[in-house]
């Protein structure tokens, strides 16, 4: 999951003569090092699986992700559209039934070629991965979050005299609203239904809090879109680690228990994970390329939580310093200057705040604390990311996504 491409990428690739003819020995498609004729044109294994799995699953029509048609790969050949991607192999030429036998750039002598073949005999091998894989459609969570972006609307608000910082923390309170406190109902097994119905219900709480946000609004679609994708999952994380150990200090759930959503929780202990959509392993091997449940729940996070207690106003504070520092060193440019401007104004926003709760200027040693937060979110993030890699090498998650940018920063590295 990567960065969407811009057209700037065409000069990259060495197309700036105003044509799209690569190098020889470069791969028509995305312009790295190509591995032989695939389907009849020179191209890398990685776009010849891509052509394959095409037709495999029957999935030839796909949905421009910018609309233009003119989508590139960025400058490591990775494509960010399948549809301008799967467009070029037909214009190039590809054709399921345009089979090149002895197509890779390299030979093996007769003898050599006997010895691998008696030794392939003797290796056991692994049964096939099930085809097709299963398609998940996320594009509704999408459209929901194009929709609730394209309100440009500010907010009312009671007190005329709020700053940026105590404006998200009220709309921080507002979207909180609907948490259950009393005899919350327990979630037994997550699957897919319970996961897409998670993420559709966290995606509009975040939106939602951060239409408080009046210099978010201001901003344009696209840019909005860039913070909203990595702000959720941010979101999501902290917000939820954060009223688990509320409701845990007042006894409304166990120690044990997690607030999974605004009205049900789950047992760290007993929950049941159910993968067989996302995956050809067991589901009880799983944690080996995600991890065991407290770590996807981010147990350590949530004690975290419960040791500083910060308030809403320093919970918000941490939310968005996190998001727009990664974004703003993820994407550089306008947008980190952006970034930048709005942790200046946060600061600031913060600095009063603890002037006025505390009626002091030194409070160097509760924004140390508070900052534990930040480090204990990094730390389990970069584990994750650890132990994700792990799962892509042994290929553990097979499910094809009908669009992979609101996870486009899941990994906060």
């Amino acid at each position: 999951m990567n960065p969407s491409t811009s057209s700037s990428s065409l000069s990259s690739l060495g197309a700036s003569s105003g044509t799209n003819t690569p190098d020889m020995g470069k791969c028509q498609i995305c312009f790295q090092s190509a591995h032989g004729k695939h389907f009849g044109v020179d191209s890398c294994r990685a776009c010849a699986a891509f052509f394959r799995r095409v037709f495999v699953t029957h999935k030839q029509h796909f949905k421009c992700r910018d609309g233009n048609k003119k989508c590139l790969p960025d400058s490591y050949g990775r494509w960010n559209c399948k549809r301008c991607r799967t467009d070029r192999c037909f214009a190039l030429g590809m054709k399921p039934d345009n089979i090149q036998y002895n197509r890779d750039h390299f030979f093996c002598s007769e003898e050599f070629s006997n010895q691998a073949a008696r030794k392939c005999n003797r290796i056991p091998r692994s049964l096939p991965l099930p085809e097709p894989r299963p398609f998940i459609d996320i594009s509704p969570l999408l459209e929901t979050l194009q929709k609730m972006l394209s309100d440009r609307s500010f907010k009312d608000y009671d007190r005329k005299c709020l700053n940026p910082l105590q404006k998200l923390a009220y709309g921080l309170r507002e979207v909180r609203k609907s948490q259950i406190w009393d005899n919350i109902p327990i979630t037994e097994c997550i699957g897919k239904n319970e996961s897409l119905t998670f993420w559709k219900s966290e995606v509009e709480r975040s939106c939602t809090w951060l239409s408080y946000f009046d210099e978010f609004q201001k901003l344009s679609i696209e840019d909005k879109t860039h913070i909203s994708k990595c702000m959720w999952i941010i979101f999501t994380r902290l917000e939820r680690s954060a009223m688990t150990a509320e409701l845990r200090r007042a006894s409304k759930c166990g120690s044990s228990d997690y607030a999974f959503t605004t009205n049900s929780v789950i047992n760290t202990k007993t929950l049941k994970w159910d993968f067989n959509w996302l995956t050809h392993f067991p589901s009880d091997q799983m944690q080996n390329f995600l991890g065991t449940t407290p770590m996807i729940l981010c147990e350590p996070l949530t004690n975290c939580m419960a040791e500083v207690q910060p308030t809403e106003e320093e919970l918000c504070y941490i939310l968005c310093d996190l998001c727009f520092y990664f974004l703003g060193s993820k994407l550089g440019g306008a947008m980190q200057e952006t970034m930048e401007r709005f942790q200046g104004i946060l600061a600031d926003n913060l600095h009063q705040y603890y002037v006025e709760h505390d009626k002091t200027s030194r409070y160097s040693h509760r924004l140390g604390q508070i900052l534990k937060i930040s480090q204990q979110y990094k730390s389990i993030m970069e584990e994750k990311r650890k132990i994700r890699v792990l799962g892509e090498i042994f290929n553990a998650f097979r499910a094809e996504w009908s669009h992979t940018d609101l996870f486009i920063y899941e990994r906060f590295d």
